[in-house]
């Protein structure tokens, strides 16, 4: 696993070295992967091996909070993976994910995985075996949690590598409305060029949404309120997207606005920052010094001497491979004027 921490993959590449890591160790006949918003929860890149592709009725009820090892639980608790045999006291059927969506694909066994570091959830996986083959034992359950920080930090730095050849997208948001049947209604025409960066290529009138904007949609449609999550988009920008039920509808089958739009330099600072290794006084600095402030503001605001100050901003430079305030401000809003990449 420490090489992966080192590989400097990007996020689809990732996504399939770790895979293939795990099946060497953790024997499973199918599995799905998905990196994470740590400061939402909400999963959001989505990689599958051998089961379908998620749809609507997969991020209905695959994610639910209130079944058993939803990836928020485990990435709260002191161990980061369960066996769904285990949570349900030997009873699978207790589960609506086991009855809904295993059962049919004749998956009989399930091993889920939050991959935690520094307190923090940044991709989370499910290993499934096949009737009639072993369920997952406590060793194995065990094994997952101990890989998990490893995981962990492999997808923390793969989300601050930008890709490169990559188009960018315009400054202006997009807007899906997609209705009660889960299919879209109506898009502005910059919305499409959102969806080419969450991976989706096909025709949206037609083909299912990306799973990143199937997720938000029916959480904010099931929970009847805003939901919000970052995804790192083809470009190597993070996109935000944020769901939101429509107005006059009051039934759980309403429609959902998703806006997507290029994210905030603010809300995704702490996630570059952290993937950098920054310790909590840097990344306290470094949000003031994204924010404008100079030498003697900021040992003002942080209680601090601007030779200290002086100090710690050498080592952020270092940590992240640039040599100025302004190419610190370029790594850390736009992936640019920079050398290093994270570990």
């Amino acid at each position: 696993m420490s090489q992966l921490e080192t590989a400097e993959l990007d996020l689809p590449a990732l996504f399939d070295a770790a895979a293939d890591v795990l099946a060497r160790v953790l024997p499973h006949d199918a599995a799905c992967w998905h990196a994470m918003d740590p400061a939402t929860l909400i999963e959001t890149s989505t990689h599958v091996e051998h089961m379908p592709p998620p749809d609507p009725r997969v991020a209905e009820i695959a994610y639910l909070s209130s079944d058993f090892n939803s990836f928020p639980e485990l990435a709260r608790r002191p161990r980061h993976s369960g066996v769904l045999s285990e949570e349900t006291g030997g009873d699978l059927r207790r589960s609506t994910r086991y009855r809904e969506l295993l059962v049919p694909v004749n998956m009989a066994a399930e091993l889920r995985v939050a991959c935690v570091v520094d307190h923090a959830s940044w991709a989370c996986f499910a290993l499934f075996r096949q009737a009639p083959a072993t369920d997952f034992t406590e060793d194995e359950r065990d094994f997952a949690h101990d890989v998990a920080a490893s995981l962990g930090r492999s997808f923390r730095a793969a989300g601050v590598r930008a890709r490169a050849g990559e188009p960018g997208v315009g400054l202006w948001p997009g807007v899906l409305l997609i209705g009660r049947d889960h299919r879209l209604e109506s898009a502005t025409p910059s919305a499409l060029g959102w969806l080419r960066q969450v991976g989706f290529l096909g025709d949206p009138g037609h083909d299912p949404l990306p799973f990143e904007v199937l997720n938000v949609a029916e959480r904010a449609r099931v929970t009847a309120g805003e939901v919000a999550a970052r995804v790192l988009g083809a470009s190597g920008r993070w996109v935000a997207l944020h769901a939101e039920p429509t107005a006059g509808d009051e039934d759980r089958a309403q429609r959902v606005a998703v806006v997507l739009q290029a994210a905030a330099p603010p809300s995704i600072a702490p996630l570059i920052c952290a993937a950098y290794g920054l310790t909590t006084r840097e990344r306290e600095l470094t949000e003031l010094v994204l924010r404008g402030f100079g030498t003697t503001e900021i040992a003002a605001r942080l209680f601090v001497s601007p030779h200290t100050v002086q100090s710690h901003l050498k080592s952020i430079f270092a940590k992240v491979g640039v040599r100025s305030r302004r190419q610190l401000v370029g790594r850390l809003v736009t992936g640019e004027d920079g050398t290093a990449r994270p570990g």
